[in-house]
């Protein structure tokens, strides 16, 4: 199957899984309605809407510079790429920035926007989905939203 959520058979799946942080790169408040609506069709009824996203309270993009964010990463082949990340605009909630990748042979970048939705964005933006929010874990570890290292939401939702 080729395209986006929206091309999903309605009511077919029981379970939807967004990974990686791809809630965040839905940036827009109308995209983001449109991709949920889209999950909801496909799911049937009691079916789970499980996804990740960053907690805006930890903010975490303070630490996406050139000095904590480097890293040197060994590839196959036996050479090294250094990475880092840089913010180049954090306001309301949107963070742009670029990746760079240091190779021997010179460099590249990605530029990417993530959006950092509240507890109560999601909650709200789900309910409005036709979701019930069952719990949302503040880290990988099942840990009360705030509590945890991660700085993470794992939300799971039920399809009403």
């Amino acid at each position: 199957m080729e395209g986006g959520a929206e091309v999903l058979p309605g009511g077919a799946y029981d379970v939807a899984v967004m990974t990686s942080h791809v809630a965040q790169f839905v940036v827009d408040d109308d995209e983001w309605r449109r991709v949920l609506a889209a999950l909801r069709r496909a799911l049937r009824t009691g079916g789970r809407l499980l996804f990740d996203s960053r907690d805006p309270a930890d903010r975490r993009w303070e630490r996406w510079n050139p000095v904590d964010s480097r890293r040197s990463v060994r590839l196959p082949d036996g050479s090294d790429v250094v990475t880092w990340t840089e913010v180049t605009e954090a306001r309301d909630g949107v963070v742009r920035f670029t990746r760079h990748f240091g190779f021997a042979d010179g460099e590249v970048r990605g530029e990417a926007v993530l959006r950092f939705r509240t507890e109560r964005e999601l909650r709200d933006s789900l309910a409005g989905a036709g979701f019930r929010v069952q719990r949302i874990h503040g880290g990988w570890q099942g840990e009360p939203v705030g509590a945890g290292d991660d700085g993470e939401f794992v939300v799971v939702a039920t399809a009403l």
